[in-house]
């Protein structure tokens, strides 16, 4: 093995509330993908069509061209209001999700110390330890100042960049991680 990369990296750390955003940020974006885009322009591309009909019918019930405009106007309107509302409403009911879980967990902002070596990768707190072998770790990315160890498709161990001692360990603790994934996982 190169000497650049040592044999054990252990960091402690602790997950701030900001840590915890991105962190959530980064498993939302994973998750979301091209079918929630589409289904964001078909709701709001559906509107047209749907104002046109009730300016249709609204032309048919009345008999007045001005007040089927205006049907049709407002139809359009109060469907994109809607929309609109939708995803703000989405938005505070995701934070809300995010402030449960934190208040949630017995020990989410305390101190915990990874160790990551030949075998896998470990995460102990005071409460609590948890272990993965190599094989477990789906993938390995490195984004909103955080270093991502993912588990599976929508968990990941995170450790914040800022915990290690300077910008060359935590280089040196990625390329160990690349590694260890390339050795366990081959292409």
């Amino acid at each position: 093995m190169n000497d650049s990369i040592p044999e054990r990296i252990a960091v402690t750390f602790s997950l701030t509330a900001d840590d915890y955003a991105r962190y959530f940020a980064a498993l939302n974006r994973r998750g979301s993908g091209w079918a929630n885009v589409s289904a964001y322009a078909a709701a709001l591309f559906g509107a047209i069509p749907v104002a046109l009909l009730f300016r249709s019918i609204g032309a048919r019930v009345s008999g007045n061209a001005a007040a089927a405009d205006l049907i049709g106007k407002f139809s359009l309107a109060a469907f994109l209001l809607g929309t609109v509302a939708i995803v703000v409403a989405g938005h505070f009911l995701r934070r809300r999700a995010i402030r449960r879980h934190l208040t949630g967990a017995l020990n989410a902002l305390e101190s915990k110390t990874a160790v990551i070596d030949s075998t896998g990768i470990t995460v102990s707190g005071q409460l609590s330890q948890a272990m993965w072998r190599w094989a477990a770790v789906s993938r390995f990315t490195s984004e909103r100042e955080l270093l991502l160890i993912w588990i599976g498709q929508s968990t990941a161990v995170a450790i914040p960049s800022r915990c290690f001692a300077s910008n060359g360990a935590r280089d040196a603790a990625k390329a160990f991680i690349r590694a260890r994934l390339s050795e366990a996982h081959p292409a």
